[in-house]
């Protein structure tokens, strides 16, 4: 839990270095973040809008769909931005969004909503040899709750809106890690076939 200008917000990270080349790894991390399959981690998506804007490397989508977190589940409703920026010595992927309305267990906690903002890194790793390649992947979620000023909200109920969102969101950073890895062993792999 940190302390932000408007308000608390919860933070999350992993970092793995990989060995993979850092091309390959930003490359396929990128592949992640612009696509669908961000959203299988733990949730099922319902259905999905995405445009491309003339920038490069950005990415508009609008979606809804169901998360889970441990046995408890959630339906949002989402807009999001997913925007890549290169740079000499590192890539970098971050991701924008809001939910709302947030329903837990089936009751509708009106006037919630959250924002949910993150980064993925990709840079060579220190431990890399001139023989070896090995790339450095950091990821980061920061979560923080956005309510109405004229709603009020019962405790038990934003203690479960809290503690659900916190595993989610940790169990989702995980997945995008072992997705990325996953993507990138498979790629490894045709590479070797070739």
């Amino acid at each position: 839990m940190r302390e932000g200008v408007d308000s608390k917000y919860l933070e999350f990270f992993t970092h793995k270095v990989l060995p993979f080349g850092v091309n390959d790894t930003a490359e396929t991390t990128w592949e992640h973040f612009k696509g669908v399959k961000k959203h299988m981690g733990y949730s099922s998506l319902y259905e999905k809008t995405a445009k491309d804007l003339d920038k490069p490397y950005t990415i508009v989508e609008n979606f809804t769909k169901e998360v889970y977190s441990n046995n408890a589940r959630a339906d949002v409703s989402v807009k999001q931005v997913v925007r890549r920026f290169v740079e000499k010595d590192r890539d970098i992927v971050i991701w924008v969004s809001r939910a709302v309305p947030v329903e837990i267990r089936h009751k509708m906690l009106r006037g919630l909503a959250y924002h949910f903002r993150g980064y993925a890194i990709t840079k060579r790793s220190p431990a890399s040899t001139p023989g070896r390649e090995l790339s450095q992947l950091q990821l980061c979620s920061l979560i923080s709750l956005d309510q109405d000023t004229d709603t009020t909200c019962d405790p038990v109920n934003l203690r479960a809106l809290t503690n659900f969102l916190i595993v989610h969101a940790a169990q989702n950073i995980r997945a995008h890690r072992e997705l990325i890895e996953n993507a990138l062993v498979d790629r490894s792999l045709r590479h070797r076939l070739m």
